[in-house]
């Protein structure tokens, strides 16, 4: 019977992931707080999945915080998720103030969420790092994408183009 239990729930995590799917998640902020991405519906949510350790990550996260700028006020609200793990001696670990310091120091102001065992990034179905999801006014998946080439002038220029188009 647990199994079974496992099974639907991995059956209806990989179901959300589809485009159009309405994921039911709630993310813990490194304040503390709890993000339930049902409570923003009515805005178009960007999750930009990343970690301290992803080579890219200082060229990312600066044109990550260059489309939070563009739309702020417009009713896009920017998340950066990190998958770095929230258990001390593990590998790849940061704690809560690991991943404040590590925002300051590329400039990133969004809210940082954690998600330390990937539940979310695999029901988004997500398969790379960076990783980015976009969610429509009504919480459904609009678009992914995944990678980052800083030797691109618009690196991020589809999910700008995106944006622009749901917030409309």
């Amino acid at each position: 019977m647990k199994e079974k239990l496992v099974r639907l729930s991995v059956v209806l995590m990989l179901s959300a992931a589809a485009v159009g799917a309405q994921p039911a998640l709630s993310l813990r902020a490194i304040d503390g707080r709890t993000v339930n991405l049902a409570d923003e519906r009515g805005n178009v949510v960007v999750l930009a999945f990343g970690a301290t350790w992803a080579p890219l990550a200082s060229k990312e996260l600066p044109a990550l915080q260059g489309l939070a700028d563009k739309y702020a006020g417009l009713g896009a609200t920017f998340y950066w998720v990190s998958i770095n793990s929230a258990k001390q001696g593990a590998r790849n670990y940061a704690s809560d103030a690991d991943l404040q310091a590590f925002a300051a120091r590329h400039g990133l102001k969004v809210g940082v969420l954690r998600d330390p065992d990937q539940a979310a990034y695999r029901a988004l179905g997500l398969t790379g790092l960076p990783g980015m999801v976009v969610l429509d006014k009504s919480g459904q998946i609009a678009h992914r994408h995944i990678g980052f080439d800083p030797g691109r002038a618009e690196s991020f220029g589809e999910v700008d183009r995106v944006i622009g188009g749901l917030i409309r």
